[in-house]
């Protein structure tokens, strides 16, 4: 049987695929799909290959995995979805160019541990990284804006003594 490449919920090109694997990755009716030989995506439901696919009695796709074990955070016992937290990684180099280098270092550090832990599942890992990054930002932010005001103020003063 041919494969399909799909568009996730995310809008983003995933496959190839086995067609009676479909249902499997979350591909409904009008989700849309394509497969070498066809001019432009289509919904799935239009393809009479697919059929099959959504027939009343056909399997029943699987529940969407929430992450987690079940009874934990985010975990199929506990009626929430885990989100992926923010890099933060686009205030980590503004940080490290216009206020403090060194701790805006470590925070783009942080930052690209993010995506890389949530993707292998750790998502505990990812959230710390997350706030870890957060954390150096704002305090090299604040270091760079009073070490800015500390000069400001030292140039006030010395404009004032005609130094």
């Amino acid at each position: 049987m041919d494969s399909y490449y799909y568009l996730s919920a995310q809008n983003e090109q995933k496959g190839p695929v086995p067609a009676e694997e479909l249902l499997n990755y979350g591909v409904g009716r009008a989700t849309l799909v394509w497969k070498e030989g066809m001019s432009q995506w289509k919904p799935a439901g239009e393809i009479p290959e697919l059929g099959f696919l959504f027939q009343s009695g056909g399997p029943t796709p699987p529940p969407p995995y929430s992450g987690g074990q079940p009874g934990q955070p985010g975990g199929q016992g506990m009626g929430y979805v885990r989100v992926k937290p923010d890099s933060f990684l686009v205030w980590s180099i503004l940080s490290t160019v216009l206020c403090c280098l060194p701790l805006g270092i470590v925070a783009i550090v942080y930052s690209s541990k993010v995506d890389g832990l949530w993707s292998q599942g750790l998502y505990d890992e990812a959230e710390k990284a997350s706030k870890n990054a957060k954390l150096f930002c704002l305090i090299g932010a604040g270091s760079g804006l009073l070490v800015g005001l500390i000069y400001f103020c030292i140039l006030i003063f010395a404009g004032m003594m005609g130094v």
